[in-house]
């Protein structure tokens, strides 16, 4: 829970408490003092423990690096170092052909079979073979296929298409 809700809780439940314990009379001017002097009380100490977590946030945005940059022109004297903010330098990710292609299939692993719905399919062993890994492919386009060399993983062509897999033309 929020410190805020717990700080509320606790306040109301403390004036209920204060109320409720003496019978039940007429307010006094000096009952009334004290309801007010504690509700007050009350507030300022709220409003303090607010302004000490403002504070801290403040602090934790003031928390730059800031580093000692020498000013090199010819014939410049500095007298007192030079202070710049610096955020971290971007650098430059490296082109990926497999981040390139991620959603490319070798087109030499492409199989046609005969029967069932789908024409065409992409071996999975094959796939595994260009370094391309089966785990990323949907199991919806999972199946099985009958080979010479007995039964093989492959993958229906128009479903892979369907979620976003091209054939590379390489």
């Amino acid at each position: 829970m929020s410190r805020r809700f717990i700080a509320a809780v606790l306040a109301v439940s403390t004036t209920i408490a204060a109320l409720s314990a003496a019978p039940a009379r007429a307010a006094s001017e000096e009952d009334i003092a004290k309801l007010l002097a504690g509700a007050a009380t009350i507030f300022i100490i709220g409003k303090a423990i607010q302004n000490s977590r403002d504070d801290d946030r403040r602090d934790k945005k003031k928390e730059e690096v800031r580093h000692y940059v020498p000013d090199h022109r010819p014939g410049h004297v500095s007298k007192q170092p030079v202070y710049t903010q610096q955020k971290p330098t971007p650098k430059v990710v490296p082109r990926d052909v497999k981040q390139r292609h991620k959603d490319m299939l070798p087109a030499n692993c492409v199989r046609q079979i005969e029967g069932g719905r789908v024409g065409r399919v992409v071996m999975g062993r094959c796939l595994e073979r260009n370094n391309i890994s089966t785990r990323t492919l949907p199991k919806a386009c999972r199946m099985t296929v009958e080979t010479r060399r007995g039964e093989a993983r492959a993958y229906a062509l128009p479903c892979l298409r369907h979620r976003g897999y091209t054939l590379a033309r390489y």
